[in-house]
């Protein structure tokens, strides 16, 4: 398959391992749908925080491809896929960052969970979403699987992780339930609480540890920071696809995940393994 104006649907899912892949489908308006679904659960300080892929004109259409990760770290689907479709000879495509959940249940891949989760019809609460958008047709779509909300009955009655959040992200007590995320941002990257890691503590612990403390203590969030937190030293690098390195390779960095706790139902027990990272 090589730079083809046309292609059946088939004949991209089959590409992908079903054991680890789940494929869908977006029409161009279905995508624009998408792209206008702000991310955040909260307009940012710039603005409700849309997409950019509203600027995607040439795209006909598109796959949503979620793929089964048990690793909350692990971000490297996007170039699985890339190698993927390299291998195949297909061209003409592009990856598409826009509302990655919207995606998942518009294409029938998912349903939302209890505060915006996505519970994916395949592989539950243990996946990743990403899109590649095509300038050429894809003929013969799937129809969407009807979404089940049987999984539901699960969260009835239970606000654990709306309690258990320890930035208040989840907003406390109001129906239905909402996600600050700017919160969820800024706390994930200048958490202080002694038992849930951060990515200032991270740094200042591995790259920059001649940073005053007085210095890192005062990191609050992206606003009011007095320096960017760079990953340039001691074998430390970043890569925007693959993320941070060691050494050339990359490596996972702990932050909050509390939210991924689950606590009743969880595998780790209401306690997510952060001393094992």
């Amino acid at each position: 398959m090589n730079d083809l104006k046309t292609i059946k649907f088939s004949d991209i899912r089959s590409l992908f391992p079903e054991d680890e892949w789940d494929v869908g489908f977006l029409t161009k308006e279905q995508l624009k749908i998408c792209a206008y679904s702000p991310i955040k659960g909260k307009a940012q300080e710039y603005g409700a925080d849309y997409t950019n892929n509203i600027h995607f004109l040439t795209v006909v259409n598109s796959v949503v491809l979620v793929r089964s990760s048990p690793d909350s770290w692990d971000y490297t689907l996007y170039k699985e896929a890339d190698e993927i479709l390299k291998r195949a000879g297909l061209q003409d495509w592009l990856p598409i960052y826009t509302n990655f959940k919207q995606a998942a249940v518009t294409s029938g891949l998912g349903v939302r969970a209890k505060n915006s989760l996505i519970y994916s019809n395949k592989f539950g609460f243990d996946m990743k979403i990403c899109v590649i958008g095509f300038n050429g047709e894809i003929t013969e779509p799937p129809v969407a699987a009807e979404n089940t909300t049987a999984f539901w009955d699960k969260c009835e009655g239970c606000s654990d992780c709306r309690q258990a959040c320890p930035v208040g992200a989840i907003n406390n007590g109001q129906e239905p339930y909402w996600l600050d995320s700017s919160k969820c941002d800024d706390y994930m990257a200048f958490g202080d609480d002694p038992r849930i890691p951060s990515i200032k503590k991270f740094w200042h612990k591995n790259i920059h540890p001649e940073v005053l403390q007085q210095v890192v203590d005062n990191m609050k969030s992206c606003t009011t920071i007095e320096r960017e937190l760079s990953f340039d030293a001691n074998g430390y690098s970043l890569d925007m696809l693959e993320g941070v390195l060691k050494d050339g390779k990359a490596i996972p960095i702990p932050f909050c995940r509390e939210c991924q706790v689950q606590a009743r139902c969880s595998k780790w027990g209401g306690q997510f393994p952060y001393d094992e990272m």
